[in-house]
């Protein structure tokens, strides 16, 4: 119903009801209809009259049907707040009769569209919410195909150069970042500071993780992760590290900086070319890869967590 639509006599009726019933002080009444936008003047003509309640309310709402739309939507807007109410005044002098008037309300209320069923509200709400999801889900898979296609070009290249793999390595931080954002998840592309090349940031879960992506022939050794962590560390401790080689690791490598670091703070976790390349497939979500391997690294202590 539109808030210029006819409440309907049977709504008014209730409602009139509800203001002889529910109510025993005049002025809670007055003070219900002028929060619902009716006039102080208006309600004053007629209060000044001596008047019952329920004359009172019949005749405010006979002269806001006669006031055109404006009137009708002060009409439901007294008919809305009445329907809040969980119970009659404690002071009104028929409990039994008030709690009927207000059941009698919200049921013309709910069957002339005014007010809704909370159990519909609340179905609609969870169908739309999942419309959404399934529209999100619909179109970060389009785009994720356009990424995927980015990633497979970078894939087939055969870089003979240092500059052929640079450029590589630059397109795969931007890759990275774009991933990232698919999945609401703002990223800060490659930046220095101090004398130091950090190629990416973004937030997850409370922390700040820097990330540094390697895409080389050969894992990463020992001095590559143990670089990496000096510059995690160097950063406030809220700060972790996401390191990503598209190579495997050395496990030696990985033993070792794990054997330096026990005792003292491990913030540092790993991801590799399978990983990505899951990403990349869809067959696993960015948000529950890193999910996946955070926890492993907070209840297991685990940096190089292989799914």
């Amino acid at each position: 119903m539109k808030s210029t639509d006819h409440l309907g006599i049977n709504v008014q009726l209730a409602a009139i009801a509800v203001c002889r019933d529910a109510f025993h002080w005049r002025d809670d009444l007055r003070a219900l209809f002028l929060n619902s936008g009716v006039a102080r003047g208006l309600y004053d003509k007629y209060d000044d009259l001596a008047n019952s309640k329920a004359k009172i309310a019949r005749l405010i709402f006979d002269d806001l049907s006669a006031r055109g739309p404006s009137g009708r939507q002060v009409q439901r807007k007294i008919v809305e707040e009445l329907c809040r109410l969980s119970k009659p005044h404690r002071d009104a002098p028929d409990q039994a009769a008030g709690a009927r008037a207000l059941a009698d309300l919200k049921r013309e209320a709910l069957s002339a569209q005014i007010l809704v069923d909370p159990e519909k509200a609340a179905a609609d709400a969870r169908r739309a919410a999942n419309e959404r999801r399934a529209t999100a889900v619909v179109e970060r898979l389009a785009k994720l195909g356009g990424l995927r296609d980015r990633f497979l070009a970078l894939s087939h290249l055969s870089p003979r150069s240092n500059g052929e793999r640079q450029r590589r390595g630059y397109d795969f931080e931007r890759l990275l970042a774009d991933l990232f954002r698919l999945y609401d998840l703002e990223y800060r592309p490659s930046y220095r500071v101090e004398g130091e090349q950090i190629d990416g940031a973004f937030h997850f879960r409370g922390f700040t993780y820097l990330t540094e992506a390697k895409w080389r022939e050969l894992p990463p050794d020992f001095g590559d992760l143990a670089d990496f962590k000096a510059k995690v560390d160097g950063k406030m401790e809220s700060t972790r590290g996401v390191f990503i080689s598209m190579a495997m690791y050395d496990r030696g490598a990985v033993d070792r900086l794990v054997h330096i670091v026990r005792g003292t703070r491990n913030n540092v976790i790993l991801m590799d070319g399978r990983d990505i390349a899951r990403l990349f497939e869809g067959s696993v979500g960015l948000v529950d890869l890193l999910t996946a391997k955070i926890d492993a690294a907070e209840h297991e202590g685990r940096m190089w967590h292989e799914l």
